[in-house]
């Protein structure tokens, strides 16, 4: 990238480090950070009273075919704030959301053990009692649930995306990996 974006989307897989990257961009460059998760965990509160991963992943798609598709990425964007970095792109709605408004769209990945591990150590809810084999389903649900702009389709949005990160490795070399795609900087 030769220009600082204005509007960046973030996807990835589950416990990636899509939260990290938007901390990142916060602390480093002056970015506004809004996570569409917490839109949904709030939404899965007040109707259900838990943010399990099965309920947001009931919730999130419901509260789409409802309101539009890219509806969480429309609130994100709402109040004007720029520049801004808005992570859990998980439809492609959302994603669709991010490019109508100029921005653009950051995969981010790691492996499937790291990941697992990551789930584990932030203890958010009862994910973290999982099993690797129930993670990984959990995390083929949202690969791609469906062909419909509301539908969870992680896999749609990483071949849509403009720039991927992997995030298997040290902090270093994820914020190295950011500076250098993101801003063109070592």
């Amino acid at each position: 990238m030769t220009r600082t974006p204005e509007v960046i989307g973030v996807a990835g897989t589950n416990a990636s480090g899509k939260n990290t990257l938007g901390g990142y961009l916060v602390k480093n460059f002056g970015y506004v950070h809004v996570s569409t998760g917490d839109m949904v965990r709030a939404e899965a509160m007040k109707q259900f009273g838990n943010i399990e991963r099965e309920t947001l992943q009931k919730v999130a798609p419901a509260y789409r075919q409802a309101k539009g598709a890219g509806v969480f990425v429309d609130l994100a964007l709402d109040g004007g704030q720029r520049p801004i970095v808005v992570d859990g792109i998980r439809a492609l709605g959302e994603a669709r959301a991010v490019k109508k408004a100029g921005g653009v769209i950051v995969f981010v990945d790691a492996d499937p053990t790291v990941r697992y591990r990551r789930m584990k150590g932030r203890a958010r809810d009862a994910e973290s009692q999982k099993t690797f084999e129930e993670f990984m389903q959990l995390d083929e649900n949202e690969r791609q649930a469906g062909a419909g702009e509301a539908d969870y389709n992680v896999a749609a949005i990483r071949d849509l995306a403009d720039i991927h990160l992997d995030n298997s490795g040290d902090p270093e070399d994820f914020y190295r990996q950011i500076r250098e795609k993101l801003f063109g900087a070592k």
